[in-house]
């Protein structure tokens, strides 16, 4: 008997002595060792970090081109992590484009210091480095990107094992309502910023709300005001516009005059998305070249150049699929327009015949019932003036789900720059979620 509990004690104590051999190493571990250890890892690369981390890298993951067929082969997806601490809750960024940017030391989400977190940041499949060698487009869907994201939360909660934390911007913001639908489970809490929950390719939410709900009556008139001189002017200022064309070796994939007038349809919407003031529209009288360079300075007709969206082109593909767009709208200036019909619009002047595929809002239909029932802890912040606030998520009578307009706000729309009352309300949200 006292053999037997000598061998019990015994081995108890090296059990105890394995145990923190191992703990001890783990604790000796680097974080690049840490990453290097998870699965699937294909590269680590040191990189610049923001003074608010102690360290940074730049990883690729390999990733399934589709999930659900995996012997199509995969793609390395461009992941970004920055430290604080292991300790730490982490942010996690689901970008909707390219992500490059975020490998400049200034980079840092508004949350990491707000929530004193580390920072994992997924550039988009298919944008940026992050797509295979031959692009099928058949691939790019939602529920495969949501499943890449899915996948880097589980390799690197072996890392970090605190509260989550998903954000995005926009496209971003939607890419977070996808994912957080399809993997609820994933993260603690998620906020997406100005994300629009569009239900058909060609909205026509946004169209009236440009007409009748941004900004005051008299700022809505004077932009309409601006918009009709452009097309009174048409033929004074065409030349100008086809020099520009010439210049910048822009093409596109209808007549120069039509563009001219989706040019025209897409002042108002990007004047209100990016918060111009109407004090800087020129007056009526202005010279025809003061009238041409704001009309160009607000809405460039580089974003129907076929070269200039190349960058944007899974962009499109996914709008036209799942995520929507809006429409224009062309009544208000039936009198002076050439371009009477703009139906199919972003099918004709941004898609090629390989990256068309049958519209399909089941995904923003089950996002939307999911808000509206079930989810938890999801605060959504909008701009009140964005013109994508038309198509803004909502949350129903749902207590989870908690949305924020700031006031005057545009698509850049964010905790910070709130009035401060919303900003603590917003803080003092996630606070209580969190902890």
């Amino acid at each position: 008997m006292i053999y037997s509990n000598f061998k019990i004690r015994r081995s108890i104590a090296l059990l105890s002595f394995l145990f923190f051999v191992g703990v001890q190493s783990l604790v000796a571990q680097t974080l690049l060792e840490r990453i290097k250890a998870l699965p699937d890892i294909v590269s680590v690369e040191k990189m610049e970090q923001n003074p608010f981390f102690s360290e940074a890298f730049v990883v690729n993951v390999k990733q399934p081109i589709n999930h659900q067929h995996p012997e199509k082969g995969s793609f390395p997806q461009r992941v970004f992590v920055s430290h604080l601490g292991y300790d730490r809750p982490v942010v996690f960024v689901t970008e909707g484009y390219g992500g490059g940017y975020a490998a400049g030391k200034r980079h840092l989400e508004e949350l990491c210091p707000l929530l004193k977190a580390n920072q994992i940041f997924v550039e988009h499949r298919y944008f940026g480095k992050s797509h295979p060698d031959s692009i099928h487009w058949i691939d790019l869907t939602v529920e495969n990107a949501a499943a890449d994201q899915h996948h880097i939360v589980e390799l690197f909660k072996k890392i970090y094992n605190q509260k989550w934390i998903s954000t995005g911007i926009s496209k971003g913001g939607e890419t977070t309502l996808y994912h957080r639908m399809l993997y609820p489970n994933d993260v603690d809490v998620s906020v997406p910023f100005v994300a629009p929950l569009n239900f058909s390719v060609e909205e026509g939410r946004h169209p009236h709300f440009i007409e009748k709900l941004t900004g005051t009556r008299q700022e809505r008139k004077m932009v309409k005001n601006f918009q009709m001189e452009v097309l009174r002017r048409k033929d004074k200022l065409m030349p100008f516009f086809e020099k520009l064309c010439k210049e910048k070796n822009y093409h596109f994939k209808a007549p120069v005059r039509e563009i001219y007038d989706y040019s025209l349809l897409e002042f108002s919407f990007s004047f209100w998305q990016w918060g111009h003031s109407v004090k800087e529209i020129p007056a009526l009288t202005a010279s025809d070249k003061e009238v041409f360079d704001y009309f160009q300075k607000v809405s460039s007709c580089n974003y129907f150049d076929i070269e200039s969206g190349k960058a944007n082109a899974p962009f499109f593909v996914q709008a036209h699929r799942q995520l929507g767009y809006y429409a224009y709208d062309t009544k208000p200036f039936r009198k002076l327009i050439e371009t009477k019909n703009t139906e199919g619009y972003v099918e004709r002047l941004f898609l090629d015949k390989d990256q068309i595929f049958p519209y399909n809002p089941e995904m923003s239909l089950q996002t939307d019932r999911y808000l509206k029932t079930t989810a938890k802890n999801v605060l959504l912040i909008y701009g009140a003036i964005d013109p994508w606030s038309a198509s803004a998520a909502k949350g129903g009578k749902n207590p989870g789900v908690v949305i924020l307009f700031q006031p005057g706000g545009s698509h850049r729309s964010r905790i910070n720059n709130m009035p401060e009352p919303l900003k603590k309300k917003a803080v003092d949200t996630l606070n209580a979620w969190l902890n």
